[in-house]
């Protein structure tokens, strides 16, 4: 130590007090560079060793010359913490509107940030961020205390219900006992792809075509509606609508019933939910390869609905592989989730 911890003035090893300023080195040096540490009673057991090491003293970091506005404002975030979570909350909505308004708002408010600091001398915590805290304290303390009571009611009332009807208890621990109570990883991942393939059906990717040029973009879902309408127009082709609308459906409800499954959390549910993850990815791997060539969409059963798709094939865009995509990584995870149960 060469320097003063107080006021940084240069001192030797043998100085018990710093001729500077008065600072009791000796103290100092025993408090934090000897063995001789003394527990006090809301240390850790290891604090000792900690505090009487060089290394962990040296891994703080201090600046030259401390500035004094930059440590009023770090001051005032610490002060006004409640008021500094909003705001943060504000600039992240208002940057999913737009993000050159977010950023300007961010750099006006480090801007009126560092002149108040600058100006002020003694940083308090201001009203408006005691009042919030008080306010946020008020609601969540009350939201959570009637949840609280709320599952303690219906605690009650099980517990009320399984002394009148003791056999249904015993058949609801019977049940408990046959099927898991947690889900596992691959449950979740299921569940996760599931999801994936519904933000996919509906997430704008491709560009719709309108004459020679391209205009907004489209989702799989805004496809198979347009063109579900061009070919319901015409009487000749409203069978094949009728077909765009079922496999929407089918599309939509696929995922979701494959979540309901894994969520039953039975044998014949995962199995179901394999299923159906199967028959979809099938589905979705035939329309694609009808549609990689003209020969092929020209001949076949559904030749009209896949040479009309074909038209849309921009607006499709990589929207139709990542749905297959989602549904063969569900697939596999449904699969594996299902024959890892039978062993």
């Amino acid at each position: 130590m060469t320097t003063c911890p107080n006021c940084n003035q240069q001192i030797s090893a043998n100085d018990d007090i710093c001729p500077n300023c008065g600072f009791n080195l000796k103290k100092y040096r025993e408090d934090f560079f000897t063995d001789q540490h003394q527990r006090t009673k809301y240390e850790k057991s290891d604090e000792g060793k900690r505090v009487a090491s060089r290394t962990a003293y040296r891994e703080e970091f201090y600046p030259q010359k401390q500035n004094s506005t930059v440590q009023r404002m770090i001051a005032w975030v610490r002060q006004n913490a409640t008021l500094v979570f909003l705001l943060g909350i504000f600039l992240l909505i208002l940057m999913s509107f737009s993000r050159p308004a977010g950023w300007s708002c961010f750099f006006a408010l480090m801007i009126w940030l560092f002149i108040v600091c600058d100006r002020k001398q003694k940083i308090e915590q201001y009203t408006v961020d005691k009042r919030l805290t008080q306010k946020i304290n008020q609601i969540g303390s009350n939201v959570f205390n009637q949840v609280d009571e709320h599952g303690d009611k219906i605690k009650e009332r099980g517990e009320k219900f399984a002394q009148n009807h003791p056999r249904v208890e015993n058949r609801v621990r019977e049940l408990k006992a046959k099927r898991p109570h947690h889900f596992s990883y691959v449950q979740l991942s299921v569940i996760l792809t599931s999801l994936i393939s519904l933000m996919v059906l509906f997430t704008d990717s491709g560009a719709s075509v309108s004459a020679v040029s391209y205009t907004q973009k489209m989702s799989i879902s805004n496809v198979l509606f347009s063109l579900a309408g061009r070919l319901l127009s015409s009487g000749s082709t409203s069978m094949y609508s009728l077909i765009l609308y079922i496999v929407w459906l089918l599309l939509f409800l696929f995922p979701i019933f494959i979540i309901y499954n894994i969520l039953k959390n039975t044998k014949s549910s995962q199995t179901l939910a394999f299923v159906l993850s199967l028959i979809e990815t099938i589905f979705l791997i035939y329309m694609i390869y009808k549609m990689s060539s003209t020969s092929r969409a020209a001949t076949g059963v559904l030749s009209q609905l896949t040479s009309q798709l074909l038209t849309y094939a921009v607006s499709l865009g990589a929207s139709a592989y990542f749905l297959i995509l989602a549904s063969m990584l569900t697939t596999g995870l449904s699969g594996y989730n299902l024959f890892k149960k039978n062993k």
